[in-house]
């Protein structure tokens, strides 16, 4: 039987083919990827579609948090865990799936988060939850902020109303994220990380879609 780590990239090979046939994928900065070390990519979150079409995009074999309620029964635990998902509890600071995420990083694996924690369901960023900017201090791996877009409209996307569309931006140092800490903590990284990503979505052309909740 292949290993997860040989048929990873022919999943997310094969998957991205699809997905560009079918909503029309557009991705841009795939060049700003960096090809090896710990990295902690950032996105927002609109869509149950952002997870598959996300690693679909990334040139490395990606790691991502997945709510604890997909993972009921063996099968659907034994689905996610060939995606190299892990779950999360939502509803509490869940330490195993943290334990988790800072083991990839130190072990020079790629993860994937979503800020905000939860989807937004209006297109606009919701407050970013400061679990990310511990992770980020605990680990001291680089940031590669996402904007992705269209994934919320799945039947426009097949029409190309808007298709779906992808930008990855500059990656945040870690030293400039140790600076932006201050008095905020783990909070003002979070914040800094959300504003990079809105601001790799206004570079890509997408500033309607990068507008701040109010919430």
């Amino acid at each position: 039987m292949l290993s997860r780590r040989r048929y990873m990239p022919s999943l997310q090979r094969y998957g991205h083919l699809v997905i560009k046939a079918v909503f029309g994928l557009r991705v841009t900065g795939v060049e700003k990827v960096p090809r090896t070390g710990g990295l902690l990519m950032a996105s927002n979150h609109i869509s149950e579609l952002d997870p598959p079409v996300l690693g679909s995009c990334i040139p490395r074999i990606v790691h991502f948090m997945a709510k604890s309620e997909l993972f009921r029964g063996r099968a659907a635990t034994w689905f996610f865990a060939r995606l190299n998902a892990f779950p999360v509890d939502r509803k509490r600071i869940d330490r195993a799936s943290l334990r988790t995420a800072e083991s990839i990083l130190l072990s020079q694996g790629a993860l994937l988060m979503f800020p905000e924690g939860t989807r937004s369901h209006d297109g606009r960023a919701l407050r970013p939850k400061p679990g990310i900017g511990m992770l980020v201090q605990r680990t001291g791996v680089p940031v590669l902020p996402i904007f992705i877009h269209g994934t919320d409209r799945p039947l426009g996307a097949v029409l190309r109303r808007p298709r779906f569309s992808v930008s990855l931006g500059d990656p945040i140092a870690p030293e400039e994220m140790t600076d932006a800490a201050g008095d905020g903590g783990f909070a003002s990284i979070a914040e800094l990380i959300m504003e990079r990503i809105l601001e790799t979505g206004a570079k890509a052309g997408l500033a309607a879609e990068a507008e701040r909740s109010a919430n």
